[in-house]
């Protein structure tokens, strides 16, 4: 009988150590503590910094239009005018121009002629004074073909409509063989490099906010903290709302894009956060996973507030410098021994 009874109690003893789970892998970082305000989630559009109507400068016939999609530099021809009529003028301009040239090189050896008999005649000075005068007529009228000259050649210049800045043309408003006139609309240039964001903030939430202040935006497929750029500080009188716009860095956004921003609606206050990878939603309920003294997880049920970045406001029985999981909570349970593989000091 005792045999049967040590055997039995070897068997539970054994099945025991089969049914306890190995310890967990995880990750830790800690508990922060930092400003946080309460928040208000707006809707945003990514918009470009640049973009423009380009117009023609000139009259003339379009020869040439950049396509639609095509990515242009900047300096590079976005349209070109033929130019032919306008080289006549130029010619015509650059004619004139040598001519009174030569009109004055004349009269000024005729007034170094006129010089030298002067001296013992007086007919001869009286026609230096007329030389003289010539010469200073000639001079004028030389400066004024000149800048008749310029102008030529800044309107052949003009016909090759350049990009003020590098963009993809987005619309082709004429197309070549069409005659533009000064002022009408080529092509539309926008650039898809420089971005920001637009967000219409009711008044009294963009009280709270100032150039330079962090604040969050996100898509369906990431968020990044970015400064406010701007502050249009005019509110419109029917909707009561300001505009802000938002710096925005690289990644995968959109011109046009629907974006949410997330402004502050109240004062900063000092509060705890944790990294949002700490958070666990499990039976309708958020909570944390602490960690004991004997390296067991502790389940810590929490409030969340609001997020900056990869942190996230919570009030719940934890104090600054707690470590918590971030990696490997999913499947943790209350009281499981856990295996620390990392632990992340930065606040991040």
């Amino acid at each position: 009988m005792k045999t049967k009874m040590l055997g039995l109690s070897l068997l539970l003893a054994a099945a025991q150590v089969v049914a306890q789970p190995p310890p967990a892998v995880v990750e830790l970082a800690n508990v922060v503590e930092r400003e946080t305000s309460e928040t208000l989630r707006l809707p945003g559009t990514v918009i470009s910094r640049r973009d423009a109507q380009i117009s023609a400068e000139i009259d003339g016939r379009l020869s040439w239009v950049a396509e639609v999609g095509e990515e242009v530099a900047q300096g590079e021809p976005l349209a070109v005018i033929d130019d032919h009529v306008l080289q006549l003028e130029l010619r015509n301009r650059e004619a004139q121009v040598a001519r009174i040239a030569a009109d004055i090189a004349y009269n000024q050896r005729q007034q170094s002629r006129l010089k030298r008999l002067a001296q013992n005649n007086s007919l001869a000075e009286s026609e230096l004074d007329e030389v003289e005068s010539r010469l200073l007529m000639l001079q004028q009228d030389l400066r004024i073909a000149e800048v008749s000259r310029d102008r030529a050649r800044y309107d052949v210049q003009r016909t090759t409509v350049a990009a003020p800045f590098t963009g993809i043309v987005v619309a082709r408003e004429m197309e070549p063989g069409e005659y533009t006139h000064a002022g009408n609309q080529l092509v539309r240039l926008v650039d898809t490099q420089e971005l920001e964001v637009s967000v219409n903030a009711p008044l009294r939430v963009a009280r709270y906010s100032s150039v330079g202040e962090l604040v969050q935006v996100e898509n369906k497929d990431e968020y990044q903290l970015t400064a406010i750029r701007g502050i249009v500080p005019v509110g419109d009188t029917s909707s009561r709302m300001m505009e802000l716009r938002l710096q925005l860095a690289e990644g995968h956004w959109l011109i046009g894009e629907a974006v949410t921003v997330e402004l502050p609606a109240s004062p900063a206050v000092q509060s705890l956060a944790v990294p949002r990878d700490a958070l666990v939603l499990r039976d309708k309920q958020v909570f944390v996973y602490t960690l004991s003294e004997e390296n067991t997880a502790v389940k810590v049920p929490v409030t969340t507030g609001a997020g900056r970045g990869g942190h996230i406001a919570v009030q719940g029985e934890l104090t600054a410098g707690d470590p918590v999981i971030v990696r490997g909570a999913e499947r943790l349970q209350h009281g499981q021994t856990v295996k620390v593989l990392q632990h992340h000091l930065a606040a991040g």
